[in-house]
């Protein structure tokens, strides 16, 4: 009777061991981050627009620098993350610090929240600060003619360009040699909203 059980547990984890999974890890997670990306286009275009839409030209400027700040950010963030040795975390979870268990968490899961800050995030603000980048030709534009438009247009664009790329340039020095001190900041700030368990 006993050897009946063992038996059939044995061809239970056999069975549960040969199902086939539904799709490969690689093309669920390609999946998630697609419709991510389309969800957070959506949210951050249409906060985008509500901000900008008839309101002053200094409005259109901060929510530029806002969307700089925030890709700069979250490029620090996904290249901390990705640097950082998940060792250095350990000593500090065993000894309950706050934030320590989440940062080896984050250091655990690397590669996929380096793509959500960097790839996601970070390409999605490129785009939309684009849009914004547009409300503020419409407003060089309105004091001349198709001239002001072009040269408002290459302008805005080569500034806003050139301050992601050597923005991300400058602050990725910090990011590799701070990593530790990046990633426990940040894992101790998203405690304030959810607990470690």
């Amino acid at each position: 009777m006993d050897k009946d059980d063992s038996l059939n547990k044995k061809d239970k984890t056999k069975k549960k061991k040969t199902k086939k999974k539904i799709m490969p890890e690689w093309l669920a997670w390609g999946l998630c981050v697609l419709l991510l990306s389309f969800v957070l286009t959506i949210v951050f275009s249409f906060l985008t627009e509500i901000s900008i839409k008839g309101s002053p030209v200094y409005i259109c400027v901060i929510v530029l620098v806002v969307l700089l700040f925030l890709n700069i950010g979250c490029d620090v963030l996904a290249n901390a993350v990705m640097t950082c040795d998940v060792q250095a975390f350990h000593a500090m979870a065993s000894n309950k610090i706050r934030g320590a268990k989440r940062a080896v968490g984050l250091c655990r899961n690397a590669t996929k929240l380096g793509s959500i800050f960097a790839d996601v995030i970070g390409d999605i603000c490129g785009i939309v600060s684009g849009s914004a980048g547009t409300a503020l030709v419409v407003y060089i534009a309105a004091s001349g003619g198709n001239l002001y438009e072009l040269i408002a247009s290459i302008g805005v664009s080569a500034v806003i360009g050139a301050l992601t790329v050597g923005g991300k340039a400058i602050f990725k020095h910090f990011a590799v040699k701070y990593n530790k001190q990046i990633v426990f900041g940040f894992s101790k700030f998203t405690t304030f909203f959810k607990k470690e368990k």
